[in-house]
């Protein structure tokens, strides 16, 4: 790939994104940290993105209803989602209902369920019921709704008045921000009463979460963080966040990232 070609596809995965760092880019482009440097300092030169320690910052005004195309949500932080799924899996017991929201870090848990027998799964993402659709392992649930564009949630009142009608053991919840004074917070606010309807549903609430959004408050509120009885994030949390949540009484679990350079 060119240059020109290259600094082009960044600049849109900046703006996209709103804030990104560089691991991540060295990932998402598979070139070397020397050349995403090269890049940065490019774009930083010409005013169209803002240089930070670590990363990088779109000059476009996001706000807090931005969301990214799901296409750019499932390259972003690969490894912490796998690994934070490999940390989910092991909350899954035989003979349990769970309930899977929709999003990326939820799909790779679900390609990890193959082990598991005598598990029930209700989820409203399309991805997740194909992906479990040929595992004789696992009763699978739909629940159907209005697909929402560019993503792969349904959603609605019919989805919303049917997971009513169901307990189930654990809930594995998205979101795409976290701070402790503003709770989870969603970009869309079309995705917000299914997330609150599976909150209430489900005995123990488990929220998976890379690190890059905590600090950070969205468009819409889910819940008041002392709901969440589990976290699981991965280890670039740092050590004070950490502790904040233990003295909330929220158990947090750190997965560790396989394959760190």
């Amino acid at each position: 790939m060119l240059q020109v070609e290259r600094l082009e596809k960044i600049l849109e995965y900046i703006n996209e994104k709103g804030t990104v760092n560089i691991p991540e880019l060295v990932d998402f482009f598979k070139v070397s940290k020397t050349t995403v440097l090269r890049d940065l300092k490019k774009l930083d030169e010409q005013d169209l993105i803002v240089r930070v320690h670590g990363g990088a910052v779109s000059k476009r005004n996001k706000g807090t209803n931005f969301e990214p195309k799901y296409s750019v949500k499932e390259k972003q932080a690969v490894k912490e989602k796998q690994a934070i799924a490999e940390f989910a899996v092991k909350h899954i017991c035989p003979g349990e209902t769970i309930l899977l929201d929709s999003g990326s870090t939820s799909l790779m848990l679900a390609k990890k369920l193959s082990s598991i027998k005598n598990v029930t799964v209700i989820t409203n993402d399309i991805k997740i019921a194909m992906t479990l659709s040929d595992n004789d392992n696992i009763e699978l649930v739909v629940i159907g709704g209005q697909k929402r564009k560019g993503v792969y949630s349904l959603i609605g009142p019919f989805a919303e008045n049917l997971l009513k009608q169901l307990n189930v053991d654990k809930v594995f919840l998205g979101t795409d921000a976290i701070d402790i004074k503003s709770g989870l917070t969603n970009s869309n606010i079309e995705e917000l009463n299914i997330k609150k309807t599976m909150i209430e549903i489900a005995k123990e609430k488990i929220l998976l979460a890379d690190s890059s959004k905590f600090h950070k408050v969205a468009f819409a509120k889910i819940s008041d963080i002392h709901v969440i009885d589990r976290i699981i994030t991965d280890a670039n949390l740092p050590e004070e966040d950490i502790k904040m949540f233990e003295d909330l009484g929220i158990a947090i679990e750190i997965s560790p990232i396989e394959n760190e350079d």
